[in-house]
């Protein structure tokens, strides 16, 4: 990592630890936009962070914090605008791959979009069907509330002639899929980080028969084992955002989604009950994990899209697909 991006890290973890807290999580629970933390985001231009790079790390690091804002999304977004040449408007951004979503005469959209995230607190949504790309005022929108299991807004958007700001053709559908994948395997990559220090922590302090639970041998099989999943997962984001091609970025996110069940398992198993209660953080963490595990393709459906593509290509060229550059 260089110096630059060394101390753009040291401050958004300095950001989200300030801003990120228990009390937090209780207003958001009930309803309130944490507007305070997206202020802050924005005052340090967070959401404007480019791909892949540093937009990949900034989202790692609201992971490791669980940070209840669409930071993600709105650097997805804000990424698809700008390579579309299209203006960037400010403000909360969400992304919708929309293939139930058309486009009517007089440039204007009709369909339904599912389980996109945080539409009810975004003020634009990007909109990407086929190889077009729109911009639309989600005000337009007949906003359908959900949540997904994190309880983190997943709503339904109804279009209903609702009119295109801005609109582009030629874009790929499929980079911005993996774009996607990209941001929720670092989201996840960082949600990792974040049970195994505080798995490390509870095995170190928790006393079992006079001495601490992690100096006994099957735990430590299970620290390990947590570890080493957390360890995989960072390296295959870490590639992937060095190298963002679909190779790289479908192995990052099927390592991440697997790594997100086994590693919230172990979290949970050695933890024990304490770490489902409500006054435990380590329950909103691995709720995240299980909801972002699913989100942009889990591991079965990104290990399928490699295999398609290894089969296709051929066994001479799969040595050269592994070490090459993640094209």
């Amino acid at each position: 990592m260089s110096d630059e991006l060394d101390i753009l890290s040291a401050s958004a973890e300095r950001l989200f630890a300030d801003h990120v807290t228990p009390e937090l999580f209780t207003r958001v629970e009930v309803g309130e936009w944490p507007d305070a933390l997206w202020q802050a985001v924005e005052t340090a231009g967070f959401e404007q962070a480019e791909m892949p790079g540093l937009g990949t790390l900034i989202a790692r690091i609201a992971g490791r914090h669980a940070a209840p804002i669409p930071l993600a999304e709105t650097i997805l977004a804000a990424s698809l605008l700008a390579d579309a040449t299209l203006p960037v408007p400010g403000g909360v951004l969400t992304f919708a791959a929309a293939d139930d979503v058309s486009i009517s005469a007089g440039e204007k959209l009709s369909g339904t979009a599912k389980q996109i995230p945080w539409a009810r607190n975004a003020g634009h949504i990007v909109v990407v069907m086929g190889d077009v790309v729109a911009l639309v005022e989600t005000a337009r929108c007949e906003i359908s509330p959900g949540v997904n299991i994190a309880g983190e807004p997943r709503d339904d958007v109804v279009f209903d002639q609702t009119p295109i700001q801005e609109m582009k053709s030629g874009v790929s559908h499929l980079e911005a899929d993996q774009q996607a994948a990209l941001l929720r395997s670092a989201q996840i990559a960082g949600g990792l980080e974040r049970i195994l220090s505080l798995t490390v922590q509870y095995a170190g302090e928790r006393q079992q028969f006079g001495r601490p639970i992690a100096k006994f041998q099957a735990v430590q099989h299970q620290l390990a084992a947590l570890a080493g999943h957390t360890a995989s997962a960072c390296a295959a984001v870490e590639a992937a955002a060095d190298a963002p091609g679909f190779f790289a970025i479908a192995a990052a996110k099927a390592c991440a989604s697997e790594a997100a069940g086994e590693a919230a398992a172990i979290a949970h198993q050695v933890h024990g009950a304490i770490g489902f209660t409500a006054e435990h953080s380590l329950h909103r963490h691995t709720k995240t994990l299980w909801a972002w595990r699913e989100e942009f393709g889990n591991e079965v459906y990104w290990n399928a899209r490699l295999g398609e593509a290894i089969a296709a290509d051929g066994g001479d060229a799969l040595w050269p697909g592994i070490v090459g550059a993640g094209g």
